[in-house]
């Protein structure tokens, strides 16, 4: 299966941006997109911190792909970017990383992904003097709603409208409505069936009824939150 991870971030990457490059990266290698999943969760915290997260790997099974826009759609850590890849790997799931043009799998050379790697420390040292130099990027503050994003963005999928969803969540429509847009969750959701509408063509997938699992992914996580949402 060919599953695009989409990441709402606030810096000069917007979903609009993530789903360009993507499509065209799928297009150019001839890549049926599957389903599209949206990962919600921080990526500067570690692994064992983001259930959902961890929800979605466990999800994949072996010879899965995922297509992602860049390594920043996993994590900003390189040392957390080590065990997912770790994680991805064992299990024979390749990563197609859009932006860099790039698809890392278990018979890629070393040498290939330690220049990704390499380049995302240097990335991150330059956000980091970026910082001290009063110039960080903008990060979204905390939300009472944070707790309901799944379901929200479930309802915006089935074209539920704002003041439904308020009356659904018990919740003032202005504040909801300036969650959404203050999150880009409709933009999320037009990402995805835009991704989905876009590519036609079939691919072979091998699948496998029990694939192997890694040490990040071993304990079991509650369902509601690894819960994602498909087309």
């Amino acid at each position: 299966m060919n599953i695009v991870l989409l990441k709402n971030r606030n810096d000069d990457f917007p979903i609009i941006i993530q789903q360009k490059q993507i499509l065209k990266y799928a297009h150019h290698y001839d890549l049926k997109i599957d389903t599209t999943e949206i990962e919600n969760s921080d990526p500067t915290l570690e692994l064992e911190e983001r259930k959902e997260f961890k929800g979605f790997l466990r999800s994949l099974s072996k010879n899965d792909h995922v297509i992602i826009f860049d390594l920043f759609t996993f994590s900003t850590h390189v040392e957390e970017l080590v065990k997912i890849f770790e994680c991805l790997l064992t299990r024979s799931i390749s990563v197609h990383i859009a932006d860099a043009n790039v698809c890392i799998h278990t018979d890629s050379k070393p040498l290939v992904l330690l220049e990704l790697l390499v380049k995302q420390r240097e990335l991150n040292k330059k956000l980091d003097k970026e910082k001290t130099q009063g110039r960080p990027k903008g990060r979204m503050s905390k939300s009472k709603f944070d707790i309901h994003r799944p379901y929200i963005i479930e309802l915006l999928e089935n074209r539920t409208s704002i003041s439904e969803i308020s009356k659904i969540l018990h919740v003032s429509r202005t504040s909801l409505k300036d969650y959404v847009n203050s999150r880009g969750l409709k933009d999320l959701v037009k990402a995805k069936i835009l991704l989905l509408q876009s590519s036609k063509k079939p691919s072979v997938v091998l699948k496998s009824p029990t694939p192997k699992e890694c040490s990040l992914i071993k304990q079991p996580i509650d369902q509601t939150e690894g819960r994602h949402h498909e087309l």
